[in-house]
């Protein structure tokens, strides 16, 4: 049995964009000679869907999507495997689930919702759906198969510290003596994860002692990156085959003897020895901008170009996700600006070919220092300095009004976490893009562009000292720990969320003082702009602390 694997980049809502992908998808497995073709999980509407799943006509919209890729396989003896959002036909709990369903020959002759619902981190499901109440499986030419929605293999999961679900969809494939194991997925990128997701998925194959074919999606929805790097397993658990990550591709493998044998030429849709994780953090943010700015409508980006690190890698992924035509960076130097900061940003503009122009806040500042402190006195240090930062947002915004753009921030984790940043200032914008790696893995990613991607970075970006430059002599260090140090103890905090006494022994009241300034500060980070998440644990959707407590690390 041939099975072909279509590892597409689904848009949210975009039904009419979807169906054409996998008609196309559809036809070229029929081509192919296909048995079947296996498509992304909610593949007809796009996944996440969050609340427009309250929206009334999504179940028209799904259902009529589903008769014209239907009417597609009339006639065919392909079998078209397809994840959308589809109507309880329970009368009890949540209207919506999220389904599969088999098309042949113009008809539906399969249907399976999904068993489990992850409600952690960026996922929400038990918000909008109704979980499966039994597991079946297809029998397609004497071949039972079970079809797994995603989160429906991931019970076991090790990352999730303890057993969160009282039922693994796994024992039910057992009972039934399913022969093949399908997976329709749209599994989100993490540092680390696709390790992870194919051991997962590799043992159960191993334990069920049957192939498993997995289908991911590729793309970005919002915040949310996803990897694709679709694959095959074997009964005995042995990776037979694996999908490129980060780009759309079509894929075969022939099930042969109970055993899946990958077809795919290398050229067309294989991977088989997957990239550094480095440079698939690079892959995944371009992405992440490029799909952000298609979906939204925008071409061009307005970038601050500081000539400091996260300015300069920031620049450096735009330019590679929109096309250096479209990106304009923007050099404002203040009377603290070091004249090295203007020539390594004019320096990376030049070497990106982006668009570059230069408008100092000098004159701004002191006419808005003097009218703002007219009748009080001098303004305070830091209403001093945030003013300054504040004054290059409203050139930044300003531009991107004019040219119709958006403004990319250039803020690093260590930054939102310790809330060393300015509102409506530096954080003001359309789309953090390394708002998730802490600064340290910020200079990883510059060091690896720069050693494979061109040297485009300047060197001495890499080695300054970093300093927002909004007073005299100014350094990061005068207020925060080394990096290498805050970035240790904000992990422990934030990723393993480890308890705070345990960092407090180990790195001292500098521990104390940098969580305390992680809770204080989580107002700001609700008006950030969104994050691209890399991590397990980004700011944004997928780690809700509230603003106004009562409570100390």
């Amino acid at each position: 049995m041939r099975v072909a694997i279509a590892q597409l980049d689904p848009v949210v809502g975009g039904f009419e964009a979807n169906v054409k992908k996998i008609k196309e998808a559809y036809q070229r497995a029929c081509s192919k000679r296909a048995r079947i073709l296996l498509t992304p999980e909610m593949g007809i509407c796009g996944y996440p869907p969050h609340d427009l799943v309250e929206q009334p006509e999504i179940f028209e919209r799904n259902d009529r999507a589903l008769d014209d890729l239907m009417a597609a396989t009339q006639g065919r003896s392909c079998a078209l495997v397809v994840g959308h959002v589809g109507t309880n036909p329970s009368g009890l709990g949540r209207a919506a689930q999220n389904v599969v369903t088999v098309l042949q020959d113009g008809r539906r002759v399969f249907r399976q919702a999904k068993t489990l619902l992850p409600t952690y981190d960026v996922f929400d499901e038990a918000r909008y759906f109704e979980p499966a109440h039994e597991v079946n499986l297809w029998n397609c030419d004497g071949h039972k198969i079970a079809t797994a929605i995603c989160e429906d293999l991931w019970a076991a999961d090790p990352a999730l510290g303890r057993r969160i679900y009282n039922f693994n969809p796994t024992d039910c494939y057992r009972d039934q003596k399913a022969d093949i194991l399908f997976s329709l997925s749209a599994s989100p990128f993490e540092w680390g994860k696709r390790e992870r997701r194919e051991f997962l998925h590799g043992e159960i194959a191993r334990t069920l002692h049957i192939p498993l074919i997995y289908v991911n999606q590729v793309g970005a929805t919002d915040e949310i990156l996803f990897d694709g790097g679709s694959f095959a397993f074997s009964s005995e658990g042995a990776l037979t085959g694996r999908m490129p990550l980060f780009r759309t591709s079509f894929g075969l493998t022939e099930v042969v003897s109970g055993e899946p044998v990958w077809e795919t030429p290398s050229e067309e849709g294989r991977e088989d020895s997957p990239p550094a994780e480095i440079e698939l953090l690079y892959r995944g943010l371009i992405i992440g901008i490029r799909e952000y700015f298609a979906r939204t409508g925008f071409e061009s980006a307005v970038i601050g170009l500081s000539g400091g690190i996260d300015s300069a890698v920031v620049a450096v992924l735009a330019a590679e996700a929109l096309g250096p035509k479209r990106v304009l960076g923007v050099a404002m130097p203040s009377q603290h600006s070091s004249s090295h900061s203007l020539e390594d940003a004019e320096q990376l503009a030049r070497k990106l070919g982006i668009g570059f122009t230069v408008r100092p806040i000098k004159f701004l500042y002191s006419m808005a220092a003097r009218e703002l402190s007219e009748g009080r006195g001098e303004l305070a240090p830091i209403a001093l300095e945030n003013l300054q930062t504040r004054l290059r947002s409203v050139i930044l915004m300003t531009l991107s009004n004019h040219l119709s753009s958006l403004v990319l921030t250039t803020g690093n984790k260590s930054e939102l976490a310790t809330g060393y940043c300015t509102l409506y200032g530096d954080m003001a914008g359309a789309l953090a893009p390394i708002g998730d790696l802490y600064k340290t893995r910020v200079y990883d990613l510059a060091r690896h562009i720069n050693q494979n991607h061109g040297d485009l970075i300047p060197e001495r970006c890499l080695t300054k000292a970093p300093s927002a430059e909004l007073r005299p002599n100014q350094k990061d260090q005068d207020v925060l720990p080394p990096y290498d140090q805050l970035d240790q103890m904000l992990f422990e905090y934030i990723e393993k969320k480890t308890p705070a006494a345990v960092i407090e022994a180990r790195f001292g009241q500098a521990a104390k003082d940098v969580l305390q300034r992680v809770i204080a500060n989580e107002y700001k980070r609700r008006q950030a702009a969104p994050v691209l998440k890399v991590s397990p644990k980004a700011f944004g959707i997928g780690r809700r602390y509230p603003i106004a407590k009562f409570w100390t690390p």
